[in-house]
């Protein structure tokens, strides 16, 4: 299965415009998975009914689906979905400045929140909004997902990094991360022996506090000084990239509680 989803993650990145793409597959997976850890077993038991299964493959698999499904051709443009431009003179996030057609990754992940919540949903889009939530929250989180459009976040910024070459998008969704750790296993290890940020609850204004907070990393912090990358910027990149992948684990977490928490019982035995 590990092999599998390998390739579906190669096929992706082969198939999506530039600034689609997010985390790569270690760093969705992890949010994915480190988020389905925190349920309360309740919550884990309805999210079972509506994946069939919310065993390792199963979500990381999930988690990972809207970038594939970005790259079949299907007729659905989703692309928008997974970021947000911002005007470089302003400071916060606006809806009806920035997302007035609700095409944003701030406003889908409310939309698919909502969906996922309502039992009068089919199954097959249930489904779907999980895996939607669980690829956007992880993109939110990503710096430069949050970003400008003269440079499609960072991705018309090169930037030397170990001696290669690359954009600077591609230093934080996944050059970054490859780095530092050899798998998927390695980096939720670190993370586990993180201590845990989940929010106690969750609603739909918090997610503009998030957006806010990733346009802050974009503004003061994720474009490096100079165009090669030395030692000090990358542990200083890891560091927030850890909080980043904390933050947006527990969170979507928290979302989850919120959408499906009460639609399960869970008989408790003495």
């Amino acid at each position: 299965m590990k092999a599998i989803l390998a390739m579906m993650a190669a096929l992706c990145c082969l198939s999506l415009p530039l600034q689609a793409q997010a985390w790569g597959q270690r760093g969705h997976g992890a949010i994915g998975v480190l988020a389905v850890e925190q349920l309360q077993p309740g919550t884990r038991e309805a999210l079972n009914q509506i994946l069939g299964n919310t065993d390792f493959d199963t979500v990381v698999g999930a988690c990972i689906w809207p970038d594939i499904w970005r790259g079949l051709g299907d007729g659905i443009d989703t692309a928008t979905w997974h970021y947000v431009n911002i005007d470089p003179d302003e400071i916060a996030y606006s809806r009806r400045r920035d997302c007035p057609e609700k095409q944003c990754v701030t406003e889908v992940i409310n939309i698919q929140a909502g969906i996922l919540a309502d039992l009068e949903q089919s199954p097959e889009d249930r489904r779907l909004a999980f895996k939607n939530l669980c690829h956007f929250t992880a993109d939110l989180h990503q710096p430069l997902h949050v970003g400008y459009a003269d440079d499609q976040g960072g991705n018309l910024i090169t930037i030397r990094y170990r001696g290669d070459s690359m954009n600077l998008h591609r230093y934080w969704d996944s050059g970054l991360i490859d780095s530092q750790v050899d798998s998927l296993d390695e980096l939720l290890s670190i993370l586990r022996d993180r201590p845990n940020q989940a929010p106690v609850g969750w609603q739909p204004g918090d997610t503009y506090a998030w957006t806010n907070e990733s346009f802050a990393l974009t503004r003061n912090f994720a474009y490096p000084p100079v165009r090669t990358v030395d030692e000090g910027f990358e542990e200083r990149s890891w560091q927030v990239t850890l909080q980043q992948l904390d933050a947006g684990s527990g969170r979507l977490a928290a979302i989850l509680e919120s959408a499906l928490g009460q639609q399960v019982e869970i008989e408790v035995v003495p």
